[in-house]
């Protein structure tokens, strides 16, 4: 994996409209002039198509954040938003005076917090049963048991009227929201909120089953999962 200098490299020209930045003239150094002129290699944010209804983005407005490497070290504040249907952290740039939006480099190492959430960048096993890498938000974090959340948009085509009976449905955008579990340092996997996927999750546990009839949990709900990891890791 290359190292985290280089990636940061390449992420500085994001930041440049950041008043720390433009006033503290210590980080006008080599490095930094070079990542200047590695703008070029830098991903542009894919333009929105309007023809389609509805957005990419659960929340569009961009919101300050900032992004930090996992030791600390690093913490460097910015405006962000999430692109729900590309995956990706978008961010503004005005490196040649005008400003434009820019997509962030993915890596493990790095972790981006805005609009009260916290994005990590991990591999998981989504709802196929298959690897695969992406951003998801922590919602619940325990010494034994970490839930994930994954908002995302669908793209669903649109159908044209045959004849005068037939309604024409325009393509649009959807929301889609999926959790993840990790148990003991596993790697996340799909977890659907249904009594059947949850009970799974924890091997059909007597315990667990006994504890959410009792309390009347809706596996429905979020709230129950949550629950349910709480009083797993007290009795586990």
């Amino acid at each position: 994996m290359k190292s985290f200098l280089s990636y940061f490299l390449f992420l500085l020209p994001y930041f440049i409209f950041s008043q720390n930045f433009q006033s503290d003239q210590r980080v006008w150094n080599e490095n930094t002039q070079r990542a200047f002129r590695d703008l070029g290699r830098l991903k542009l944010a894919k333009p929105i198509d309007n023809q389609v209804e509805g957005s990419i983005y659960f929340e569009s407005k961009f919101k300050e954040g900032n992004i930090v490497h996992l030791d600390k070290e690093i913490d460097i504040k910015t405006k962000l938003r999430y692109n729900a249907f590309n995956d990706e952290i978008e961010l503004i740039d005005n490196s040649n005076g005008s400003e434009s939006i820019k997509v962030a480099i993915k890596d493990f190492d790095i972790i981006s917090y805005f609009d009260d959430k916290e994005f990590i960048f991990m591999s998981y096993i989504d709802s196929n049963k298959e690897n695969t890498e992406g951003y998801l938000n922590p919602i619940y974090k325990g010494p034994r048991v970490n839930i994930y959340k994954k908002e995302r948009k669908k793209f669903l085509k649109g159908k044209e009227s045959v004849n005068s009976l037939d309604i024409a449905h325009p393509p649009k955008y959807t929301d889609e929201i999926e959790y993840y579990i990790s148990l003991n340092e596993s790697k996340p996997s799909f977890v659907k909120l249904s009594k059947k996927s949850i009970l799974n999750t924890f091997n059909k546990s007597n315990l667990i089953k006994s504890f959410s009839s009792k309390n009347r949990l809706k596996f429905s709900e979020i709230s129950s999962l949550i629950e349910i990891a709480r009083f797993y890791e007290l009795n586990n």
